[in-house]
């Protein structure tokens, strides 16, 4: 038996809006779900719909919210066991309640997810709730093989109305970062929690337990 956790997300934000956990044996799970090759992978999630979540709880006896919401399925993380909320996947609720100052997302200019990130976050920049910087870097980054390839990162950056202050600070991190690569320091890291909302006290507790020290073992 083990341990898992079903995520069901709002449809206004795409975050958890409540989780249910829950014992099963992962091949009752897996045979359930009718998932490819039998087997739920220890770090993945499951995007279920209310069909796959009706034969969830037949076959395990359990009983469902009163819900018509998606829900994710996954193993419970490491990062559960953080002593505070981590932002991750909340960020945009987070902003909504005025509990989190400022997130940001980064990834290809052509990813689909950058795009539905923008689209959830759309209204409430539309509405003067939220703030929106976006901005592009690209560089030639030299290959193994000895040639060049192009490098692009295309950011999405969301503050508060009183704090669009940290939008230049976060270009500045990632100019310096993008074209002057170095090793991630604990003093990098110090710096992001601040700058996405985490008390000194939270970033404290994150250096010493969860920070993975360069030279550190895997």
């Amino acid at each position: 038996m083990a341990v898992f956790v079903l995520s069901f997300l709002s449809p206004e934000t795409a975050t958890p809006s409540h989780e249910l956990r829950f014992d099963g044996d992962a091949g009752d799970i897996a045979r359930a779900l009718d998932l490819d090759g039998g087997a739920i992978a220890d770090h993945a999630c499951y995007l279920l719909d209310r069909k796959d979540l009706t034969a969830l709880a037949s076959a395990l006896g359990f009983a469902l919210p009163d819900t018509e919401e998606e829900a994710l399925l996954r193993r419970p993380h490491r990062i559960d066991a953080t002593p505070y909320l981590v932002h991750t996947g909340y960020e945009l609720p987070l902003m909504l309640e005025g509990r989190k100052p400022f997130a940001y997302f980064g990834d290809d200019p052509a990813s689909p997810w950058l795009e539905e990130t923008k689209a959830l976050f759309a209204p409430h920049v539309a509405a003067g709730v939220l703030v929106l910087d976006t901005f592009e870097l690209e560089n030639m980054c030299p290959t193994t093989t000895g040639s060049e390839k192009e490098e692009r990162v295309r950011y999405l950056a969301y503050a508060l109305p009183g704090e669009t202050w940290r939008f230049e600070r976060f270009r500045q991190r990632c100019h310096r970062l993008f074209y002057n690569w170095r090793p991630w320091t604990a003093e990098d890291e110090r710096e992001e929690g601040l700058l996405l909302g985490y008390s000194e006290e939270q970033c404290d507790w994150w250096l010493a337990n969860r920070f993975r020290k360069p030279g550190a073992d895997a």
